[in-house]
C-alpha cells in the first residue's frame, strides 16, 4: 500500500514530488481515504471548486494507496487542477516563471 510511483507527464516532477509528500502525511491521507472529507465539501462557495478538485485528489490518493499497479499517471488530477488554473496544462517550463 502506498508503494506506487507517479508517471511524469512532461513537466510534472515538482507536482509529483509535492503529491508524494502530501500523500505521506498520515492524518491528511486517512481523512481522504476514509471519505471523511465528503462531509465538509462546500459546494455553494462561489469562489471554490464545488468539491470537484478535492474529489479528484481523493480519487488520486485511492489509486496511490489501493491501486494494483506499480505506477500511476496523475493525469486526472492534473486536468482537474487545470480547470481552475489553466496554466497547469501548458507545456511551458514553469521553472522560468519567477516566484514572488
Amino acid at each position: 500500500m502506498g508503494l506506487v510511483g507517479l508517471q511524469n507527464l512532461g513537466n510534472t516532477c515538482f507536482m509529483n514530488s509535492g503529491l508524494q509528500c502530501m500523500s505521506n502525511v498520515q492524518a491528511l491521507t486517512e481523512y481522504f481515504l476514509t471519505d471523511k472529507y465528503l462531509r465538509e465539501i462546500n459546494e455553494t462557495n462561489p469562489l471554490g471548486t464545488k468539491g470537484k478538485l478535492v474529489k479528484k485528489y481523493a480519487a488520486f490518493l485511492k489509486h496511490l494507496w489501493f491501486g494494483t499497479s506499480s505506477t500511476y499517471s496523475p493525469w486526472a488530477l492534473k486536468q482537474g487542477i487545470s480547470e481552475f488554473q489553466p496554466m497547469v496544462l501548458k507545456k511551458k517550463d514553469l521553472s522560468l516563471i519567477p516566484i514572488s
